[in-house]
């Protein structure tokens, strides 16, 4: 059920980070999302409207119940399952979102994290055998809509620290369940697909990198602009002398993680700058979070594959200093970090500066610097690195939102759960929330396609009228409308 209440005291943010290449006078920037380290790229991924199946509600100790469920993102190719980390924070359907590691979320400082991925791992829609689940929770049979309300319950229960319980006694077995001594945690997943750093630079004549490849796809194709290919730039290896790039500068062999990968720039060649991209099509890795500007985390429960893509900038100078300025949110101590890299022949000096922040930079040729930049929860910053025309910007959200709504709830129009494709069996008491053919759920846990559910969740969303818009807001970030 979705409820009606005005937003919480907290705009919640996404820390995003802006990411700066500077080569002998050459600036360059690009906005990502920073992501434990380095910044995580790729296409956006647009929220869906509603709870899937409509969600059940969930009750708390401290207020009102709130809807809890699943939740659809669209991404490119596919669709993502997800559910949300950050109970009193708003979203709506048509938010974009982008994948981020947990040290950009405030994921980085909940002890209670890898609880959250041992949920997701050991629960619905990632657990299909809902009679499995069931005997686990200690009843007699479990549909997948109340596995999905239980599992919402217990990830507020450990992102929020909250005692929430969903009212369907069924789906409070789970819960409860999935709370328990079973749960011993389990560690943050790899990204799906990332380059690392987003920024390196150095001197014509020589090779830059390394470019360090992490997927948990089996490879990813890597492709070094055209431009640059038909320049006589070339993807190498450390000693730039086996050449890895053919001559429309595509990587001969695909990369696989932990690859790590190099650009050999000819001598003489003039300041300049070349875009590596490494792209693959896979599901993403379970327990992935997700962030978006002014609203609610979510996280990875299942996912078709779908098309992932992450690049790397690369700028060269002849002579003289050659930086690299790239930037990470580190919500471990609420920081911006700003890192000046130097791969040039001369000192490089500059300033990082925000606010009434300052700190003078000076990095030797070959080294680094890192700045740690403070920031305040819930307030926006801009940092300017001297001499560069761009700013790292955004709005720092390391973390949940600790006051609850105050507006008694009203009852809105509640999504329809989606419509059963033509052709396939009526689904039983038991049915997913997903459509499901022959009991099994489709392709958002690996078998089948996802065709059906995506077209029953479109066909839920005609009946509410082409101007319907619901903002969801659980009470933590869930879902209900905001007025």
């Amino acid at each position: 059920m979705f409820h009606t209440q005005r937003r919480g005291a907290r705009i919640a943010a996404v820390m995003l980070a802006t990411s700066m290449a500077v080569g002998s006078g050459l600036a360059m920037a690009s906005s990502a999302v920073a992501d434990n380290g380095s910044s995580q790229s790729g296409a956006p991924y647009t929220l869906q409207n509603g709870l899937v199946g409509g969600g059940g509600n969930i009750h708390f100790t401290d207020h009102s119940p709130e809807p809890g469920g699943l939740m659809l993102l669209k991404g490119p190719g596919g669709m993502v399952e997800t559910y949300c980390i950050d109970l009193n924070d708003p979203t709506e359907g048509g938010v974009k979102y982008q994948e981020a590691g947990w040290g950009a979320t405030s994921l980085a400082i909940n002890k209670d994290a890898d609880k959250i991925n041992w949920i997701l791992q050991n629960s619905y829609p990632h657990v299909t055998d809902l009679g499995q689940l069931a005997k686990e929770a200690g009843v007699d049979k479990l549909s997948a809509l109340q596995a999905g309300i239980a599992t919402q319950a217990a990830i507020w229960h450990f992102s929020d620290g909250v005692d929430a319980a969903p009212d369907d006694s069924v789906a409070a077995a789970l819960t409860k369940y999935l709370e328990g001594s079973a749960n011993t945690g389990l560690k943050e997943p790899s990204p799906t697909l990332q380059l690392t750093p987003e920024k390196i630079s150095g001197k014509s004549g020589g090779v830059l990198g390394p470019i360090t490849v992490a997927t948990s796809a089996g490879s990813a194709g890597v492709q070094l602009d055209k431009a640059s290919a038909a320049a006589g730039i070339e993807l190498t290896d450390k000693t730039g002398a086996t050449v890895l790039s053919d001559k429309s500068g595509q990587l001969t062999n695909p990369a696989k993680n932990g690859d790590s990968l190099y650009l050999k720039v000819p001598a003489g060649t003039a300041a300049g700058s070349a875009i590596v991209t490494a792209s693959a099509t896979t599901q993403l890795q379970i327990g992935r979070a997700f962030v978006s500007l002014d609203h609610q985390t979510l996280i990875v429960a299942g996912s078709q594959a779908v098309s992932v893509n992450a690049a790397t900038t690369a700028t060269w100078t002849p002579a003289g200093p050659a930086p690299a300025v790239t930037s990470m949110v580190n919500c471990a101590t609420d920081t911006i970090d700003v890192t000046v890299a130097n791969n040039g022949d001369q000192d490089y000096k500059t300033t990082v500066t925000s606010g009434s922040f300052n700190q003078a930079v000076d990095v030797k040729p070959g080294g680094s610097q890192v700045v740690h930049v403070p920031g305040t929860q819930g307030q926006p910053y801009s940092i300017t690195v001297t001499g560069q025309d761009s700013k790292i910007t955004g709005t720092l959200n390391c973390h949940i939102a600790t006051t609850p709504p105050t507006t008694a709830p009203t009852t809105p129009a509640t999504l329809a759960a989606p419509s059963t494709p033509a052709g396939a069996a009526t689904p039983s008491a038991s049915a997913s929330a997903s459509p499901t053919t022959g009991g099994k759920s489709l392709a958002f846990t690996g078998g089948g396609s996802n065709s059906g559910l995506i077209a029953g969740a479109a066909g839920a969303l005609v009946l509410l009228g082409a101007g319907a818009v619901f903002t969801m807001r659980r009470r933590g970030r869930h879902s209900r409308t905001s007025a």
